[in-house]
């Protein structure tokens, strides 16, 4: 009898330390995830900010803000920065 509690107290205790590890495994997963995410939002939002500079620039060449300008739609960019491409796209055949 003592040898059958024994077992069935180490099978429960197994299960319990299998389902703990499993839990923090997934936790740990779920929070990776979410910094993963946030890295690539921030990433996005930083890519976006180098092109509307660049879009907007005066100093810059013209070829290169309007290559900006390319990237800055392709990536989802839009509203006024998208409109200051279309105007340059009108200033090019004038500067050649």
């Amino acid at each position: 009898m003592i040898k059958e509690i024994t077992l069935i107290a180490g099978v429960a205790s197994g299960l319990t330390i299998i389902t703990a590890t499993s839990v923090r495994i997934y936790k740990f997963i779920r929070k990776w995830e979410k910094w993963v995410e946030e890295m690539s939002e921030h990433s996005l939002d930083n890519y976006l900010s180098v092109k509307r500079l660049t879009i907007m620039s005066h100093e810059m060449p013209l070829s290169e803000r309007i290559a900006a300008g390319e990237k800055y739609i392709k990536a989802g960019g839009n509203g006024e920065v998208k409109h200051k491409y279309e105007e340059l796209l009108l200033q090019l055949p004038k500067e050649f």
